[in-house]
């Protein structure tokens, strides 16, 4: 089963490589790990007050 994010794109640049966002994980596993290395998944630090974006587009950069 492909995961929601294999079906997006970019809604700036149209872009199909896109990661979902995860924000201080508690724990980097190795499958956490793995995510990242295969850039299914971007690490970010929470925002104070600020909206969490849910995914980045590895093309242009944007986050929405």
């Amino acid at each position: 089963m492909k995961s929601v994010v294999a079906k997006l794109r970019c809604p700036k640049c149209g872009s199909t490589d896109i990661a979902e966002i995860i924000y201080q994980p508690v724990e980097l596993t190795e499958s956490l790990i793995e995510q990242i290395r295969t850039r299914r998944v971007v690490l970010r630090p929470a925002p104070a007050g600020a909206p969490r974006l849910k995914y980045y587009c590895y093309y242009c950069g944007y986050e929405w």
